[in-house]
């Protein structure tokens, strides 16, 4: 198959899939959803699968034909080369983000140490978590205000909590409160139990960045130094080399 036609073949693969409609692309999909491993996972905040997989395709289009050009072991190459750049566009997210999900891990503790006290004190949970939403700045007032808001239209403490069970710092502690709230089991033990464990994942994540540190630091340590390498160990010899050209 000649060039032409490859292009006309995935050019066309492409163009269907991407103007196929979204109840039809659910319709295609595997009745037994498929658990990717937590390396391959994408973040929440990460773009689109689609537009993922749009990307993984031109890219494996151009360096297909750029590279290896068109021969029969396009065909394993090409999807591994989609497959690994929707991976990678997966797993990044925005500075803004991270930086926001960060900060959630770092106050999360304290605030439901806050909560688990007002519940201790006789407080109903929604009362406690209204006061301590209105103690604590964002982003956890945020988080803490979105059940409130879904508790004050009439849901139930499990359907408030249900909300928040998909978000990547609280969905743990809220998927236990959603269970506790309609199995009635202790929520003070589960505060408690959770607050221990985002402490555990905030010095997690504080180490993570300490060690990261070095390893970014070394392009502009290295740009920093190399005109000053320049300057004191190689301008001098090539001048004492020219100097002792023109003797």
């Amino acid at each position: 198959m000649d060039l032409t036609r490859w292009v006309a073949v995935i050019g066309a693969g492409l163009s269907v899939w991407m103007w196929l409609p979204g109840d039809g692309i659910t319709r295609l999909r595997p009745a037994v959803p498929v658990r990717l491993p937590t390396w391959a996972q994408p973040l929440p905040s990460a773009m689109g699968s689609r537009i993922r997989w749009w990307i993984g395709g031109v890219t494996a289009l151009l360096v297909v034909a750029y590279g290896w050009g068109w021969s029969p072991g396009v065909v394993v190459v090409g999807p591994v080369i989609a497959a690994g750049v929707w991976v990678g566009l997966g797993r990044l997210e925005p500075a803004g983000t991270r930086s926001r999900r960060l900060q959630t891990l770092y106050e999360l503790p304290r605030a439901l140490d806050l909560v688990r006290a007002c519940v201790r004190a006789g407080q109903p949970l929604r009362n406690a978590i209204e006061t301590v939403a209105q103690a604590v700045g964002p982003p956890i007032s945020n988080l803490f205000g979105t059940v409130s808001n879904a508790l004050s239209v009439g849901m139930s403490e499990a359907q408030a909590w249900a909300v928040l069970k998909e978000d990547p710092v609280i969905g743990f502690v809220a998927r236990d409160l959603t269970r506790s709230a309609t199995w009635g089991t202790a929520v003070v033990d589960v505060l408690a139990q959770h607050s221990v464990d985002l402490r555990r994942q905030g010095r997690a994540a504080q180490l993570a960045a300490a060690k990261s540190v070095g390893v970014k630091s070394v392009l502009p340590l290295g740009l920093c130094y190399l005109p000053a390498f320049m300057l004191i160990g190689v301008v001098p010899v090539i001048a004492a080399g020219l100097s002792g050209l023109f003797r």
